[in-house]
């Protein structure tokens, strides 16, 4: 991900052409949607990179918090990526055949959007989702879901494959974006 997003930004600053429409008044907001996006990027995988190396603390509250702000990274991850394709494509993102882009921001949402009382939307059951202080690690994580109708399940995630996954298809992502950009800024 790192490479292509380096590619981008280096194509940015070898093209006149580029510069030229993004520099343009009448351009700001796509502009300023690139800029923060490519940092927001850079310094989400940078960290998440980090982390993933080094895993999770060995002090359980330090690792409880770390899972939070790993979602989080991934989640602006993904939200950048999505402006970028916006600013250079002049079109939405489509993510509904992105599998394991889905994947990670269902998993986020379930055990770190509303845990206590997950009611929305109103087509799925209620659930709520524990996660104790020893939840694993990359390779093994485990949660606890009580959903309204079918009781509770102890679901048990491997992030590291499922980040890999999404890796992939980030990476193919910014590879898509730099296509367009070429082409629409030689």
């Amino acid at each position: 991900m790192l490479d292509r997003r380096e590619e981008i930004y280096n194509h940015f600053h070898a093209s006149q052409a580029c510069q030229q429409y993004f520099f343009d008044p009448a351009h700001e907001a796509e502009y300023v949607a690139y800029y923060n996006s490519m940092y927001l990027l850079l310094d989400s995988t940078e960290s998440l990179w980090l982390h993933r190396r080094e895993g999770f603390s060995r002090d359980p509250h330090h690792a409880y918090l770390e899972l939070w702000g790993i979602f989080q990274a991934v989640i602006i991850q993904q939200d950048s990526i999505a402006e970028i394709h916006h600013a250079i494509t002049g079109a939405e993102l489509d993510t509904k055949p992105l599998a394991a882009w889905n994947e990670v921001r269902h998993l986020r949402n379930v055990c770190a959007g509303h845990p206590s009382r997950r009611n929305r939307p109103k087509t799925l059951p209620l659930t709520r989702t524990f996660m104790g202080r020893m939840f694993g690690c990359y390779d093994s994580f485990k949660y606890e879901q009580w959903a309204q109708g079918t009781g509770t399940t102890h679901p048990e995630v491997n992030l590291g494959v499922m980040f890999d996954a999404h890796a992939r298809e980030a990476e193919a992502l910014l590879s898509k974006i730099l296509a367009v950009m070429r082409k629409r800024w030689p």
